[in-house]
């Protein structure tokens, strides 16, 4: 199993044929005690420089996206990992109620160290960590990888 940047992670209940796959909901409270319990490793979106210049300028917004900008203040998105040459964070986490799912993006190619803190967040979830939707990563195939 080889991975890049542009491999999509997921955690899900179960697999997705598509990204238009609908799973049954994660569980939001699990979703904000596990990042909450591992800060060492995550930031909230509005801890960062850019969420806290977004809620300060919140005013500014236009209506249209104000609810947006809301809502994404309010524990959907965290980070891991800023690379301080280049400005930004290597990883992004956000929570999609919508679609019943947590998605994982990478800006660089991903370590095994970082699949087994997402093992460990699906586990929490009582979900799965998927690769592409449909792989299923678990301690197994983290073991076989190492």
């Amino acid at each position: 199993m080889k991975f890049n940047r542009s491999t999509h992670f997921y955690i899900a209940t179960n697999t997705m044929d598509s990204v238009f796959t609908k799973t049954q909901p994660l569980d939001y409270g699990k979703w904000v005690d596990f990042v909450d319990k591992n800060q060492i490793d995550f930031i909230w979106y509005e801890k960062t420089k850019s969420g806290l210049e977004a809620a300060a300028n919140i005013d500014k917004v236009p209506e249209d996206f104000k609810e947006g900008v809301i809502a994404s203040l309010n524990k959907l998105i965290c980070y891991k990992e800023f690379d301080s040459k280049k400005g930004f964070y290597d990883i992004n986490c956000s929570f999609d109620s919508r679609n019943n799912r947590v998605s994982i993006g990478f800006e660089r190619t991903p370590k095994l160290e970082d699949l087994k803190i997402f093992v460990e967040m699906a586990k929490h979830l009582d979900a799965l960590l998927l690769k592409d939707g449909k792989e299923i990563i678990d301690e197994r195939v983290i073991d076989r990888l190492g």
